[in-house]
């Protein structure tokens, strides 16, 4: 392979696109000091997790396991990733005392 053509290819893999955002199938709404109020894509959730929650409570098995489950679903778009990480994540919220239920009528 030519120097030329290598340094093409090479171009071309630092040239990855971004990948797109990855929504939520409903936005959760949540109660907790310091946090956001709603979360309506993978990457908040994630985000929430990494910068928001408090150190202590970000290494407690639940919250590392819903953000692993997250990571997942924003590589895979899969929806049954996604919908695992999302109970994950509202179980998550739940066991704080941070989840908003929906309303009966909707969000």
């Amino acid at each position: 392979m030519t120097r030329q053509r290598r340094n093409a290819s090479d171009a071309r893999v630092d040239a990855a696109p971004e990948r797109e955002t990855l929504a939520l199938p409903s936005t959760i709404r949540l109660h907790a000091p310091g946090c956001r109020p709603a979360l309506r894509t993978v990457d908040e959730a994630i985000h929430m997790i990494d910068m928001e929650l408090a150190e202590e409570l970000r290494r407690l098995p639940r919250w590392t396991f819903a953000r692993a489950l997250l990571v997942a679903a924003a590589q895979s778009g899969r929806k049954r990733d996604l919908t695992a990480a999302v109970r994950q994540v509202r179980q998550a919220l739940s066991n704080e005392g941070w989840l908003i239920e929906r309303q009966a009528s909707g969000e």
